[in-house]
């Protein structure tokens, strides 16, 4: 039996952009980490903020990241796939990772570079210790935080369960 997987998100993950700290405005990032459990096809999600020196590798945790020149908070295509395999519990192939970020064209991100406009915000993405919201120094999609919820279930959204979860 395959059921659709019914995602759930505990609180608003908007409050993650507001009262943030000295510390999390001067390195312009707050973590977020974020907590799973799942009973047959429901997931449910809570999250909270981390401090950078309560960072645990093994915690699912992304970054919230504050642009300087904007009002506005965002998250790496790097991070919402790596929490979309945190969520679903499996690692997605090449070809999976793919078919993720076209899906996620529909949210409009902004791609930050090195060559571009956006240069001080690409250097700032780069320059972010562990957790690194990205995986090599390129190129890198954004996406604004206010449009995470909406992006996880649009994606979640597309899997079943049936022990495993798998894509349709």
């Amino acid at each position: 039996m395959q059921d659709k997987v019914n995602l759930t998100i505990s609180g608003d993950l908007g409050s993650m952009t507001l009262n943030w700290s000295q510390e999390e405005n001067e390195y312009h990032r707050r973590l977020v980490r974020f907590g799973r459990v799942q009973e047959g096809s429901n997931i449910h999600l809570t999250f909270e903020p981390v401090d950078q020196d309560e960072y645990v590798e093994s915690h699912i945790v992304v970054s919230c990241i504050q642009r300087r020149d904007a009002d506005d908070c965002y998250i790496t295509s790097v991070d919402i796939i790596y929490l979309l395999e945190a969520i679903v519990g499996n690692r997605f192939s090449v070809e999976e990772k793919n078919r993720i970020r076209r899906n996620l064209e529909g949210f409009k991100p902004m791609t930050v570079s090195k060559s571009k406009n956006n240069s001080d915000f690409f250097s700032l993405i780069m320059g972010f210790p562990h957790p690194r919201p990205r995986n090599i120094e390129k190129d890198v999609k954004v996406f604004s935080w206010k449009l995470l919820k909406k992006a996880l279930e649009k994606i979640v959204g597309k899997y079943v369960s049936d022990i495993l979860l798998h894509f349709i």
